[in-house]
C-alpha cells in the first residue's frame, strides 16, 4: 500500500489533514475527517491488486460511500469548504465512471488522475479548518471569555 513515493506522501497528509480536523474542526470537519480515513483505510482493501487496467470497482464503490455522506453532511451545515470538497468527490466519481464506460482509458492517467483529486480533497479538508478555526474567532464574545469550541446543532 506504500511501496511508492505518492503513496507515502498521501499516507502523512492525511495523517495531518485527519489530526488537525479532529483538533481544530467543528462537528463537519470532524465527520468528514472520520468519512475519509475510514475511506482512506478501505480502498486498498477492495483494490484490485492484480489487475491495475481494469476499472476499480471497490475503489469506485467506497468513493460513492464518501461522495454520499458528503451529500449529506453538505445537505445539513452550511460552510463553503463542503461544496469544494464535493465538487472533487463527485469529480472523482465521474472519473471511475469515465474508466468503467470506457476501459481501454490508460490506467496510468485513471489512478494518477485519483491521486490528484484526492490531494485537492484534502485541500479541500484543510479549508474546512481553516473556516472552522474563522466562525469560531466569530462567534467568541469580545468581552474576554473566549469558548472553547464551537456550538451546532
Amino acid at each position: 500500500m506504500l511501496e511508492s513515493q505518492i503513496q507515502q506522501v498521501g499516507a502523512a497528509l492525511t495523517i495531518v489533514v485527519t489530526i488537525l480536523s479532529l483538533w481544530l474542526g467543528g462537528r463537519p470537519e470532524r465527520l468528514v475527517a472520520l468519512a475519509s480515513v475510514a475511506a482512506f483505510l478501505l480502498s486498498p482493501m477492495v483494490q484490485n491488486w492484480r489487475d491495475f487496467i481494469s476499472p476499480q470497482w471497490g475503489v469506485a464503490a467506497v468513493d460513492l460511500g464518501l461522495l454520499i455522506v458528503l451529500t449529506v453532511i453538505l445537505l445539513r451545515y452550511h460552510r463553503r469548504w463542503l461544496a469544494a470538497a464535493w465538487g472533487v468527490s463527485a469529480l472523482t466519481v465521474l472519473a471511475h465512471a469515465g474508466k468503467l464506460l470506457d476501459v481501454t482509458l490508460v490506467a496510468r492517467g485513471y489512478i494518477g488522475g485519483l491521486y490528484i483529486l484526492y490531494f485537492a480533497f484534502l485541500a479541500a479538508q484543510i479549508l474546512g479548518v481553516l473556516e472552522a478555526t474563522s466562525v469560531r474567532r466569530r462567534a467568541r464574545p469580545t468581552t474576554g471569555a473566549s469558548a472553547a469550541h464551537e456550538t451546532e446543532p
